[in-house]
Formats: C-alpha cells, structure tokens, sequence
C-alpha cells in the first residue's frame, strides 16, 4: 500500500481568515472555505466546509458544486469566485510529503452499469461526459 508520509490528521485551511493556510481575498469566499487533506493513498482531498458560495470542481468541461472530491491532473478547483491553482495545494504538505493529483479524468469511468461480458470480465462500461457518433467511422466518441 502507497503511503503518503501525511498522516489523516494533517488538514489544511482555505478561506477569507487570516489563520488559513490559504488566504483568498473576496466576499465570496467564507473565513473557513474548505479544507484539504491527504488519503491514505496519497491524492489530495478537498472539502467544503459549509461555506455560503460552495466549492466548485471544473472537470470535463463544466463547473459543479462539490461537498468533497479527490483531485486529478487536470481538474481546477474553485471558492466563491476564486480559483485555487493545483500546485498551491500540493506545496501546502511540503515536499517531505508525497501527496499527488490522480491522473485524468477526461472520461468517468464508473461502474454505473454492466453487461454480461462487463461482469465476466470484472470490466466496467466507459461513461461518455459528451458522445458523438463519429461520421466516417460510425463509432461512438467523446465530443472534445
């Protein structure tokens, strides 16, 4: 098993006081926004904390509210109206600690539904965020 060198217990602060470990400067953002910690794997967690303007992932080309999430390479995060850079939470453990992002998520690949030879194979179906038929090929696609 991955171990982090953080322990559970290590969480970071972000918000509008001063006492934050990341202080942003706006009305839209609560004295204690969200918190972020680190999983026994080693991703990078971040949860809101109740704030009145929610925190905000941006994967797959759109903005949704979240209460918590594990961050991936190329997800944004944003509080209120500000919008945190990634590397700015993994520097908040320092570099004793191997925190990281998780690779991707340009597609979900949740085990929402199975077919007999998904079962079989103990492989689940890929959810397409945007499908498209492609035209010359007639396979299904994401539409990037």
């Amino acid at each position: 098993m991955y171990h982090s060198g953080v322990t559970n217990h290590e969480t970071r602060t972000i918000g509008r006081g001063a006492d934050c470990h990341v202080v942003l400067d706006s009305d839209s953002v609560s004295r204690l926004h969200a918190t972020v910690q680190a999983t026994p794997e080693g991703f990078l967690a971040v949860q809101d904390a109740e704030s009145s303007n929610g925190t905000f992932l941006h994967r797959n080309g759109r903005w949704i509210r979240v209460r918590k999430v594990i961050l991936g390479t190329q997800d944004r995060i944003r509080c209120g109206d500000r919008e945190v850079p990634l590397d700015r939470l993994v520097a908040l453990f320092g570099e004793r600690a191997r925190v990281r992002l998780r690779e991707g998520y340009a597609v979900r690949g949740k085990p929402l539904m199975f077919d007999q030879w998904a079962l079989e194979s103990a492989k689940p179906r890929i959810v397409l965020e945007h499908p498209r038929r492609n035209p010359e090929t007639g396979d299904i696609e994401e539409d990037r």
